[in-house]
């Protein structure tokens, strides 16, 4: 016989409330969105995220914007190549260290990057929209103190350093529909 401990079990009624559950729960369905808004565009959220930082550091070396990311250099070599053969970043030679290169957007990738800004503006009202202006900012102090120091960097999601992910281009449809 089992003794009752008060957690309730599948079927046996609400869980407890856990604040890692939901935060969980609501940043799978939150990146979920945000990759289904990406893919019409035909660019990932880790090719969103380089657009974006790329847009506040052009002219830097690659080495040091995947450093500022924590993309490791073989991940960040594999980002850049896939960004440049769509046209949307160009590598130069850098000004002041000719064995590195400079990273800038192309007209092509700063449209790009207004669309992708758009779906993720588009993303963040749709989350927050029972929200009043005062309870998103108080949410977003409540969620910031629960980062651990030292662990992530301001504006850096750690996904954008993962792999991607190999069923990415299975579940993405095909341009123009949906």
């Amino acid at each position: 016989m089992l003794e009752d401990n008060g957690v309730k079990g599948p079927g046996m009624g609400q869980p407890p409330p856990s604040v890692a559950f939901m935060v969980s729960r609501l940043g799978f369905e939150v990146s979920t969105k945000l990759a289904e808004g990406l893919a019409p565009l035909g660019i990932e959220p880790r090719h969103f995220g380089l657009l974006r930082a790329l847009a506040h550091a052009e002219g830097e070396s690659q080495r040091s914007i995947g450093l500022s990311l924590n993309i490791p250099p073989n991940r960040m070599v594999t980002l850049v190549d896939d960004l440049e053969k769509r046209r949307l970043v160009r590598r130069r030679p850098h000004p002041r260290d000719r064995r590195a290169h400079a990273l800038y957007l192309t007209p092509a990738g700063e449209r790009l990057l207004g669309k992708a800004l758009e779906v993720a503006i588009g993303v963040e009202a749709g989350l927050c929209a029972g929200l009043e202006p005062a309870e998103r900012e108080q949410l977003l102090g409540l969620l910031a103190r629960l980062t651990q120091p030292g662990q992530a960097r301001p504006g850096v999601h750690p996904g954008l350093s993962a792999p991607a992910r190999p069923d990415a281009a299975q579940r993405r449809p095909a341009r123009g529909s949906a």
